[in-house]
């Protein structure tokens, strides 16, 4: 057998690993990477005795450990009890209507997936959204549903916001400042859309069955480290912004900030490290070597040969079909390897096509975010909704997902179609 033909075999077998999530998404992508390897030495792709140096240069550090420093923040920022005090001064504010205050709840989803993980967020609001619908004895089944739906439009909003973005930031070599400027407009467009599409299909919801006596206070345990934990964050964001005048890595940016916010901000390092998503990790430093290997032995060339012909179809369009396979793929399979592997096949796809790589980057970031919502398995978040609904007692079938989800993320999707044939025009 060739070296292309082998490659394209373990691609195929990673494929069916991560579908049929026989194995934890991390454990298919090491066994991903060491067949890589293995096969890689045969077929003369590595080399043993600089194998450990071709290996690291595969993998994006500045990306490792921007995403590990970024985790830490959110974690640190989260056990001081910040964003349940805000759900709860929210709640409080917009009175005794629990539709008006799912809707707070769900639009306030999204603000902070654009700081923390999609299952940091998720984990936060369903727990306050089932606090509070046990006040109003209502069903959170849909608020918990479409903050699912939400925490992936979230992760739009800052380069920080979703792996996949840190990805393709690195690879496009974006700024912070530029990143906001291109895909936080686009979020808060989808926000506004989604928002007049919520309020009605929340339906009928008990009002005024009792006040909401909870103190946000009370969520914070300890006020001279929430004050620290909000400094020092803030702290992050602001050199992330000013990344061009200070010249240091990003990921340097968010070690440094992590370290600080351990040594002044957390009694719990240990505890934070053991609830960081190191799985995450580990998947992106193997996709890395897969990616190389599929690079090296000319299995992305052969399938960037395939997308161009489909380009060559619909060029002018090209960029918004691109999004939406990027999305559809990424309903089933997880956005983290959809990123990875289409990077390299739309570099090659925009040389042969001459379409703007850039433009063909930003599609991959909105489908990869927003196509998740399309399906209960898509993303982390939905998965995790599904479950706190399992607890309580409301299961939730396929048919009822897409019967709530597929009407709105068809919007949003929509949306970033026709943001991106502008991006495309400009």
């Amino acid at each position: 057998m060739s070296v292309t033909e082998v490659f394209m075999l373990i691609f195929a077998l990673i494929l069916i690993l991560l579908v049929t999530g026989r194995y934890h998404r991390s454990v298919a992508a090491l066994i991903g990477a060491l067949l890589t390897i293995l096969f890689g030495v045969e077929y003369g792709i590595f080399h043993l005795p600089q194998i450990l140096t071709e290996l690291v240069e595969l993998i994006d550090m500045n990306t490792i450990l921007l995403a590990i420093g970024v985790m830490i923040l959110a974690e640190a920022v989260a056990r001081t009890g910040f964003f349940e005090f805000i759900g709860l001064k929210l709640a409080k504010l917009v009175g005794s209507s629990f539709r008006r205050i799912s809707l707070v709840l769900i639009i306030l989803t999204a603000f902070i997936t654009a700081f923390v993980t999609t299952i940091t967020a998720m984990v936060i609001m369903g727990a306050l959204t089932i606090s509070l619908a046990r006040r109003f004895e209502a069903d959170p089944s849909k608020t918990i549903i479409y903050e699912a739906v939400m925490t992936n439009v979230g992760g739009l909003m800052l380069m920080i916001s979703s792996i996949p973005n840190l990805i393709v930031a690195s690879f496009l070599d974006l700024e912070f400042i530029d990143f906001m400027e291109i895909s936080l407009p686009l979020a808060l467009l989808i926000i506004l859309a989604s928002t007049l599409y919520l309020y009605p299909a929340l339906g009928d919801q008990p009002t005024a069955v009792r006040e909401i006596e909870v103190d946000p206070w009370s969520v914070i345990e300890d006020k001279q480290m929430f004050y620290r934990a909000m400094l020092i964050f803030a702290l992050a964001i602001a050199l992330f912004i000013l990344r061009d005048f200070i010249g240091a890595p990003l990921g340097l940016i968010a070690i440094g900030c992590a370290i600080a916010i351990l040594a002044l901000g957390s009694r719990e390092p240990e505890s934070i490290f053991s609830s960081i998503d190191w799985g995450t990790i580990f998947f992106l430093a193997s996709f890395y070597v897969i990616v190389g290997g599929l690079e090296k032995s000319g299995v992305l060339e052969l399938l960037a040969r395939g997308v161009f012909s489909i380009s060559t179809i619909w060029t002018a369009a090209f960029p918004a079909v691109n999004m939406w396979i990027c999305a559809a793929t990424s309903s089933i399979i997880d956005n983290i390897p959809v990123t990875m592997i289409l990077i390299p096949v739309m570099k090659y796809v925009s040389q042969l096509a001459q379409i703007p790589i850039s433009v063909l980057g930003w599609s991959m970031i909105f489908g990869a975010n927003l196509g998740g919502s399309l399906t209960p398995i898509g993303a982390p978040s939905c998965i995790i909704a599904v479950g706190i609904l399992r607890r309580e007692g409301r299961s939730v079938s396929w048919s009822g997902w897409l019967k709530r989800c597929l009407p709105l993320v068809a919007i949003q999707l929509l949306l970033a179609t026709a943001y991106t044939l502008l991006l495309l025009k400009s």
